[in-house]
């Protein structure tokens, strides 16, 4: 199976506007982006605050097809924050082949994705999660929208772990006269 990391980063590699959860401050181009990359996965990984930053375009989307995995410690916790926002208390339980949510560690979470038959994996975020699966060698990829903006604070794109992933440039594309995508082979 096939791991892309997909990010989209200032230029002093903060993946959230300081404080501000989520990537809203990327580009409409970066958005257009990301949207087709994903049309190209069958699964993807995110980590829980990820998804309870996204969960209302997440689960109002229509099925495409794409698994995604949440991976939280708190397993059902993050998922009852979307019941409570939509007016219903019962407990959101994941739904299977759309919305599963567990709290296993990255590399059974991928042996689980391969035994299903899944080839291709988004790695969605955030910091922690990337950071976990880069320590654990899970990663073959690496996507990074370069967005041209420079924050100080915020959420770095690893967060949590201290690595020396080296990296092999592929492609270099400008998505816009600014804004810069970069695709690298994580190098064993």
């Amino acid at each position: 199976m096939r791991v892309i990391l997909i990010a989209a980063q200032s230029l002093d590699g903060r993946i959230t506007f300081h404080e501000t959860a989520g990537a809203a401050f990327a580009s409409p181009a970066d958005r257009r982006f990301f949207r087709d990359a994903l049309a190209c996965f069958d699964c993807s990984v995110m980590g829980g605050e990820t998804f309870r930053v996204s969960e209302k375009q997440i689960l109002t989307r229509p099925a495409d097809g794409r698994l995604l995995v949440v991976m939280t410690s708190r397993v059902g916790e993050g998922a009852k924050t979307a019941n409570a926002r939509a007016g219903t208390d019962a407990p959101l339980k994941s739904r299977k082949g759309v919305v599963e949510f567990t709290s296993a560690p990255p590399a059974k979470v991928l042996a689980d994705l391969r035994a299903r038959g899944m080839k291709r994996c988004a790695l969605l975020g955030g910091g922690k999660t990337y950071g976990a699966f880069l320590a654990a060698g899970l990663v073959d990829e690496v996507w990074l929208t370069l967005e041209p903006r420079i924050f100080g604070t915020g959420v770095p794109l690893v967060a949590g772990t201290a690595l020396d992933t080296r990296l092999q440039l592929l492609s270099s594309e400008k998505l816009t006269a600014d804004v810069l995508l970069l695709k690298y082979k994580v190098l064993r």
